[in-house]
């Protein structure tokens, strides 16, 4: 059995990988890693797999005290030229996020297809990847709480608060100011992800096969005028499959 961990810049996903499958999932704070992690004690751990988004000095720290609690094998998926046939597009490839890249690796074994991978968390991702596990590159966008952030300095915005469930259903033009940010923030990276999947679908023979995941990739993913998928625990499944290869 297997630990998976995702570490993020501010939480922090894990889960339990037992015959090609993931359970036992949490969404935690980062500073709360250890403590969820004595759950997991007496289940017969082998290995721990993690992706982390942090530094270098405080990664290590991580794989010390891991190694402490559980003496089991830790293994690092760390952003790398290429990995498992899958070849990374960035021209520094350590710059690309080691979780977007476990993303991009698993998803382009799993479809062997044009992908399109968003990852709607702190930032949003766009990865796109041809049919032969190449990824040639992908855009990044601000969070749906950075933006709303980006209002406390207007004077007659400075009080309005962005409430995520006021933007589960579609609307036509808005006529509340709220709703005038909030649908704002959705047209933008809706028309993002659009635009991109237009512009590949006309690149490529097949049609890209597009992946939402991430905290707000529910709604975004609902909202989408084309088709696509919704994987709330694609950076976790994503390690898991990762594993069962190296």
């Amino acid at each position: 059995m297997k630990i998976l961990i995702d570490i993020g810049n501010t939480t922090t996903s894990l889960g339990l990988w037992k015959n090609n499958k993931l359970s036992m999932t949490n969404n935690i704070e980062n500073n709360k890693l250890f403590i969820t992690l004595k759950k997991y004690l007496k289940r017969g751990i082998d290995e721990i797999l993690f992706t982390s988004v942090i530094g270098t000095k405080e990664n290590k720290l991580i794989i010390d005290r891991l190694k402490k609690i559980f003496k089991s094998n830790i293994k690092q998926i760390k952003s790398s030229s290429s990995l498992l046939g899958v070849s990374n597009g960035y021209m520094q490839p350590k710059q690309l996020g080691d979780d977007r890249w476990a993303t991009i690796v698993a998803s382009s074994l799993l479809h062997e297809e044009p992908l399109i991978i968003v990852d709607c968390g702190t930032a949003i991702s766009i990865d796109i990847v041809n049919a032969k596990g190449i990824h040639l590159g992908g855009y990044i966008l601000g969070g749906f709480d950075g933006y709303s952030k980006s209002f406390k300095n207007a004077y007659h915005l400075k009080n309005i608060k962005i409430k995520e469930g006021a933007v589960s259903q579609k609307k036509y033009f808005p006529k509340k100011t709220e709703d005038g940010i909030t649908e704002g923030y959705l047209l933008m990276v809706i028309s993002a992800i659009e635009n991109t999947y237009s512009q590949v679908k006309k690149n490529q023979n097949t049609p890209p096969r597009l992946l939402i995941s991430g905290g707000y990739g529910k709604i975004i993913s609902k909202r989408l005028s084309v088709k696509n998928k919704y994987e709330p625990d694609l950076v976790l499944k994503s390690i898991g499959l990762i594993g069962n290869r190296l």
